[in-house]
């Protein structure tokens, strides 16, 4: 299965999935800035993708996928991690609480199409443009 196959299938989820217009999905769009998602969708979307290409992909997968690309939470004068009011927080706290708001804003339906084709084991990649549909 070519990656634009793949791509069309996932833009097909994502429409039913998150109830959005399939003009507002391209390769670009994060899922949770652009098309709305919270962590329920996102549960909610591995089932559906996982029901609909008979793969076992788990959220822990997409989460370790993407850590990958995270880089470390900001830090005060001091050198502590802080939290979104900048006062020094715990360490384990922010560097989660970090992790998951970065986690939200790099899923792009890019990120997933390429995570659900590494699963496929398709070896084209993405286009640098949106394919037409």
């Amino acid at each position: 299965m070519e990656w634009v196959d793949i791509y069309a299938e996932v833009r097909s989820e994502l429409v039913e999935a998150l109830a959005v217009e399939p003009g507002s999905i391209t390769p670009q769009a994060s899922l949770a800035a652009d098309l709305g998602a919270d962590s329920l969708d996102l549960m909610d979307l591995i089932v559906r993708l996982n029901r609909r290409f008979s793969l076992k992909m788990s959220a822990k997968q997409l989460q370790a996928q993407l850590l990958e690309q995270i880089q470390p939470g900001e830090t005060n004068g001091a050198g502590q991690a802080t939290n979104i009011n900048g006062a020094a927080a715990a360490p384990a706290a922010i560097s989660l609480i970090e992790k998951r708001r970065k986690m939200a804003e790099i899923l792009t339906v890019r990120a997933l199409t390429d995570l659900v084709a590494q699963e496929l084991g398709a070896a084209k990649k993405a286009p640098i443009s949106q394919p037409a549909l």
